[in-house]
């Protein structure tokens, strides 16, 4: 009778323990402990903020949550600069999402609310260039340039005999 009670304990409780998972994350149980057994300690309380971009696959999710020293506020830059994204926009341009957001992590600590449009110019430019921060440290300054560095001629037609 001791095993067969001890046998019940065990099935309840796994019962029970199955009950509580909270299933609402749309990655499977491997992509969540890969995603967690990667992530820094101190980004773990995010992760289910983060899971709730849709547009973040579980690749994106890990590389953000390895890599990124997250706060509050750089999940919400996160998350607005997700819903900036045109994936019409960008796939023109040979980038994909995930290329996005790698140039996201690697500028989060220069991005805010301002100058997340200059950083999506800055994106859409066909470059292999990933590090924005002289750009986004001063945009009134990389935005006079840019206009300044435009050619303008004296006149438009030359006709040559």
């Amino acid at each position: 009778m001791c095993f067969r009670s001890f046998v019940k304990k065990i099935l309840s409780l796994v019962f029970s323990c199955e009950c509580g998972i909270n299933s609402k994350f749309r990655f499977s149980q491997s992509e969540i402990s890969e995603i967690i057994s990667n992530a820094q300690k101190a980004n773990l309380k995010y992760f289910e903020c983060l899971a709730k971009i849709k547009e973040l696959s579980a690749f994106d999710v890990s590389y953000l949550m390895s890599n990124v020293k997250l706060d509050e506020n750089k999940v919400e830059i996160i998350k607005h600069a997700c819903s900036m994204y045109d994936e019409k926009e960008f796939n023109a341009l040979g980038q994909t999402f995930s290329d996005f957001i790698f140039r996201v992590s690697a500028n989060i600590n220069y991005l805010n609310d301002s100058n997340l449009n200059i950083f999506k110019e800055l994106v859409l430019c066909k470059n292999e260039l990933y590090d924005f921060s002289s750009a986004l440290k001063n945009p009134l300054k990389a935005l006079h340039k840019s206009a300044s560095m435009k050619l303008s001629y004296a006149f438009e037609n030359v006709f040559v005999e």
